[in-house]
């Protein structure tokens, strides 16, 4: 019988039928995988119970919103429901009724406030425009000046924009620099030309280069005219030299009495 001569045939690797790494980590960390587990199902919850309370807290800050009617109440809301949108809107209402109430100071103070403490609110652009307006009007050009610049270059603001290019042209032309304001006319109806407010930067453009008018002194009131002398005034006629009554008018005399009287016999002298 013929030898076998094929070469022996070696395995190319061997089948490893115990756990795998996979399963040899979590049986070493099983009670740490728990645990994250647990802290995982809890945040959820926790998120689930925070948006809930939240969501609670807007509806009823909303609700007094609704019925808030006058500053006083309009500060309860403020105070009561701090941290939410509704405060936030109520602060922008309270700033325009002070504002109506000529409370100058008051309603910059409650804008500064919103500014500073809702910086992501949608209306913060209307808050910074109504408040450089209230500085521009107290004569603070500088400060109201920056913050319509800022408006400008904000590219969130770009519906208020115009209405702050308007301002500045306005300051610019007040402080002597007529260029400078025209630049500013002249972008809002390049760049906003759809705008309402293109028709306002056109008029402002016609009278831009208009000088002011000089004030004069008026002249000196005429002297009165000298009044007449009163003349005495002439006695009042008689009563007899009034036009006779024609009611009252006398009776023309009959003839025989308009006769002249007969005159006496003369004394004849007596014959011898």
């Amino acid at each position: 019988m013929p030898e076998d001569t094929s070469p022996p045939i070696t395995p190319l690797a061997e089948i490893n039928l115990g756990p795998s790494k996979f399963e040899q980590f979590l049986d070493n960390n099983q009670k740490l995988l728990t645990l994250l587990l647990v802290l995982l199902v809890a945040a959820s919850a926790a998120y689930i119970v925070i948006r809930g309370v939240e969501k609670s807290r807007e509806q009823s800050a909303g609700a007094a919103l609704s019925k808030a009617v006058g500053p006083t109440a309009l500060q309860e809301v403020i105070n009561q429901h701090a941290n939410t949108k509704a405060a936030a809107s109520a602060k922008l209402l309270l700033a325009d009724v002070q504002a109506g109430d000529g409370k100058t100071d008051a309603a910059m103070l409650t804008l500064r406030d919103f500014i500073a403490k809702h910086p992501d609110h949608a209306a913060k652009a209307t808050a910074s425009a109504k408040l450089a307006a209230q500085l521009m009007s107290n004569g603070k050009t500088a400060e109201a000046s920056t913050m319509f610049q800022d408006i400008v270059a904000d590219p969130s603001a770009r519906y208020i924009a115009p209405y702050a290019l308007i301002c500045l042209g306005d300051i610019a032309k007040a402080g002597g620099d007529p260029a400078k304001a025209e630049s500013h006319f002249k972008q809002v109806q390049t760049e906003f030309s759809e705008s309402s407010f293109a028709s306002i930067a056109a008029d402002r453009l016609a009278t831009v280069h208009a000088k002011a008018p000089v004030e004069v002194e008026p002249p000196p009131p005429a002297p009165e005219p000298q009044k007449a002398k009163s003349e005495p005034k002439p006695a009042a006629p008689a009563e007899t030299d009034k036009a006779p009554d024609k009611k009252s008018a006398p009776v023309p005399a009959s003839k025989s009495s308009s006769k002249p009287a007969k005159s006496a016999p003369k004394n004849t002298k007596p014959k011898n």
